[in-house]
């Protein structure tokens, strides 16, 4: 019994090392797995994560605008809109340049640059910058849209026109019986609406303040012209935001409820020269749906492999 009492009291050590040693070991178990044995609150579940976590794409493609003023655009806030409702993991932005010199320093800068539209005074600057031509562009002979295609360092830049598309779309249902048009203004959107009634077969003149043997002057536009000529499309910035009190200088007496009048411009909807034109009779239609046309038409081209 004496040598049994001896024993019992090293057996009962023996099992508390033990137990501490297994203890230690599932406290580093649980270090490595911080969750086991934790409450449930600060266990992650799947079913709490933001949808989209499921399909992270991150947002590496840049498109943009590039021209000069660019405070009366919308293109920002139509694509984002559109991105956002989509869920399309990309950004548009505006590059508003002093000289169309500057754009390689941009397409340099924005490496994830894929694409980008052009407004005044660069839809025909931009097409020495460029390595090819679509046959839309070179057809009108100026660019409102372009493709960057990346290869390594790489990088090819390619011109489109889709004003002529938009501008084509929203009045041919309008057009009715008129065969003759008049275009005010004589940049890169005024040839874009030039080919637009080539395509549908209406004779068209160009109008600007200085004439030439191919382009009318506003000191022209005598009432027999007015008569002659029954679609009117404001091609010039005259009129847009924030400059809405001005409007092109034509004989807005001459008109009738004959005259189709449409501007191109869509900041503001119903610009002065729409308004005025209405309260001779003319039917008048703004750059609205052209403008919602031709960017629908940029991002097809963008997203075409």
């Amino acid at each position: 019994m004496e040598s049994f009492g001896g024993i019992f009291p090293f057996l009962i050590i023996l099992g508390i090392i033990i137990f501490k040693s297994v203890f230690k070991k599932l406290d580093v178990l649980s270090d490595d797995f911080p969750n086991v044995g934790t409450d449930k609150d600060s266990v992650e579940k799947p079913d709490e994560k933001p949808e989209q976590s499921a399909i992270q794409v991150s947002a590496d493609r840049l498109f943009g605008l590039i021209g000069k003023p660019l405070g009366h655009s919308k293109s920002e806030q139509l694509f984002k809109t559109r991105f956002n409702r989509e869920h399309i993991s990309a950004d548009y932005c505006n590059f508003e340049l002093d000289s169309i010199e500057e754009l390689p320093g941009i397409i340099s800068a924005n490496p994830n640059l894929c694409g980008f539209n052009v407004t005044i005074p660069y839809k025909e600057a931009v097409i020495p910058f460029l390595d090819e031509l679509d046959e839309s562009a070179r057809a009108v002979g100026a660019v409102n849209t372009v493709k960057v295609t990346r290869d390594g360092s790489s990088v090819r830049l390619t011109g489109y026109n889709t004003d002529c598309t938009g501008f084509m779309e929203s009045i041919k249902e309008h057009v009715g019986e008129r065969r003759k048009a008049l275009i005010l203004g004589t940049g890169g959107v005024s040839k874009a609406v030039k080919h637009a009634f080539d395509l549908l077969g209406i004779e068209s003149r160009f109008v600007s303040r200085n004439s030439t043997f191919d382009t009318m002057g506003y000191y022209e536009l005598s009432p027999s012209i007015m008569d002659e000529y029954q679609i009117i499309v404001n091609c010039t910035p005259v009129g847009m935001y924030p400059n809405n009190d001005q409007c092109p200088d034509i004989p807005y007496s001459f008109l009738s409820a004959e005259h189709l009048v449409y501007d191109v411009i869509y900041n503001p909807q119903e610009t002065l020269f729409m308004k005025k034109s209405r309260e001779y009779g003319a039917t008048a239609i703004g750059g609205e749906n052209m403008f919602e046309l031709q960017a629908a038409a940029s991002w097809k081209i963008w997203n075409e492999k």
